[in-house]
């Protein structure tokens, strides 16, 4: 797999917004970056890293910015971030959500990125770093991941609280002393991991917010720990399929490309693991069809049209194999119980 990690829809942040207040087009930046927009109203959907530096890069160029990322992380809050936000901010102390924030990176919002905090004297160096391979659009995803570190500084220091100083791995100079006045603190070139430095003595600040959220449901956790590992295929391809499913039905051709295998290996590894291309897409297009199901005001035949199939009939028999029921019986079924939704048996 070309891809290596994986980030949440949700950490685009504002994009459109600020995209269209800068008089650019954000239809013309999903589709040049090949991205369904949809991808904007589904923040708990997956999307490669890769795919995410490269929309940030062509966003940059869209708007002829090459700061662009550092103006839209000014917009960026925990809130943006979801259940992991929730998750952080309800620490203690801002060095109990320093440290939940780094072990739950990986698992609830975003892989193959570490958040490393290292001391110096009386300074504390809070790191974002990226294992990913990939480098085109890194310094704009560097600088919005920084806003949201800031974002997390804030919630126990205040919402004017910023870092000493921030550094970026890999700014060019000429864009140094731009990026510090939209950073609104002193900005250094590094060439290494980007970060934020401060005083060690925040670290024991007192979350000023405790007692204000009643925690996180089981549900919401199991929900959200779904990010690939390195070595989970299925997983991958799973992730890249339910990608293409916002906006087309997915190819084998297409998810090969996009996973960086020819179709054969792909499927030879995936017949490896007793699994075939086909039960990962049925299995995507089963969790697909059952969120659209719960959306009452879609009818059948949208939604069958909305999962790639030519006739609402063809859906309709495709969902009662899966379920034992047609669609629109699960739907009735799901409004008389009045509660968590029927799940298809699968198979």
């Amino acid at each position: 797999m070309q891809q290596t990690g994986y980030t949440r829809a949700s950490t685009l942040g504002p994009i459109a917004e600020v995209v269209t207040a800068a008089g650019g087009s954000i239809e013309r930046v999903f589709r040049r970056a090949d991205l369904p927009l949809v991808l904007l109203d589904s923040p708990d959907t997956l999307l490669p890293l890769r795919d995410h530096f490269r929309l940030l890069m062509v966003t940059s160029r869209e708007l002829h910015d090459e700061v662009f990322a550092a103006r839209l992380g000014r917009q960026a809050s925990m809130t943006g971030l979801g259940v992991f936000g929730r998750w952080v901010a309800q620490a203690s102390t801002l060095l109990e959500a320093i440290q939940r924030a780094g072990t739950s990176l990986p698992h609830m919002l975003q892989n193959a990125t570490h958040l490393v905090v290292r001391r110096y004297g009386s300074e504390i160096h809070w790191s974002y770093e990226v294992s990913d391979p990939a480098r085109d659009g890194r310094l704009q995803n560097d600088m919005l991941a920084i806003w949201y570190m800031i974002a997390v500084v804030r919630h126990f220091a205040g919402a004017c609280w910023l870092p000493d100083r921030i550094v970026l791995g890999g700014l060019p100079g000429r864009l140094r002393c731009q990026t510090g006045e939209l950073m609104c603190t002193d900005t250094a070139i590094g060439e290494a991991a980007s970060a934020i430095v401060f005083d060690r003595r925040l670290l024991t600040s007192i979350n000023p917010h405790l007692g204000q959220d009643d925690g996180l449901a089981a549900s919401e956790l199991g929900r959200v720990f779904d990010l690939p590992g390195p070595e989970d295929l299925p997983g991958h391809v799973s992730v890249l399929i339910d990608l293409e499913l916002l906006d087309r039905r997915p190819t084998l051709a297409r998810i090969g490309s996009r996973s960086g295998l020819a179709r054969r290996t792909l499927q030879r590894r995936l017949g490896a693991v007793g699994l075939s291309y086909s039960d990962l897409l049925r299995n995507a297009l089963q969790r697909r069809a059952v969120k659209l199901l719960c959306q009452a005001d879609r009818s059948i035949g949208e939604i069958a049209a909305l999962l790639g199939y030519d006739d609402p009939s063809h859906f309709s028999r495709a969902f009662e194999r899966w379920s034992g029921v047609p669609p629109s019986n699960w739907r009735r079924l799901l409004e008389a119980r009045g509660g968590p939704a029927p799940h298809p048996s699968g198979g």
